[in-house]
């Protein structure tokens, strides 16, 4: 998986949302959909961190998600440029490859992949 910024661009242009409040949206979405099933968290693959960083921007539950547990250079590779595209890339890989997985793939820029292990301490499972 590597989203290019023009495939980026592409999903930019779908959005009818607000692009300020976006992240906070898809925040409180996902707030609610990993809260009745903590291994959820999952399906973001290298998306996780960044989705996690909006998770405690933007939902002031205390909840589980908050905690923190992170992964700098996984937030980096992930990075769009901006936290809506970021999030926008985030909500479509989710809903694109929709398993539970603990080992992912990710894919660079050049093509070549890296296996990574998605793991949350602070989720517990």
């Amino acid at each position: 998986m590597y989203y290019s910024n023009e495939f980026i661009d592409g999903l930019e242009d779908q959005v009818s949302l607000d692009k300020n409040g976006y992240a906070a949206i898809q925040a409180r979405n996902v707030s609610k959909m990993i809260s009745s099933n903590k291994s959820w968290y999952k399906l973001f693959g290298v998306y996780w961190w960044a989705v996690k960083d909006a998770l405690r921007k933007y939902v002031a539950a205390k909840a589980w998600y908050r905690g923190v547990q992170d992964d700098p250079l996984m937030k980096e590779r992930a990075w769009h440029g901006s936290e809506f595209r970021t999030m926008l890339a985030a909500m479509y890989y989710m809903n694109e490859h929709r398993m539970i997985t603990s080992d992912c793939l990710w894919y660079d820029a050049e093509g070549g992949s890296h296996t990574y292990t998605l793991y949350d301490p602070d989720a517990q499972c």
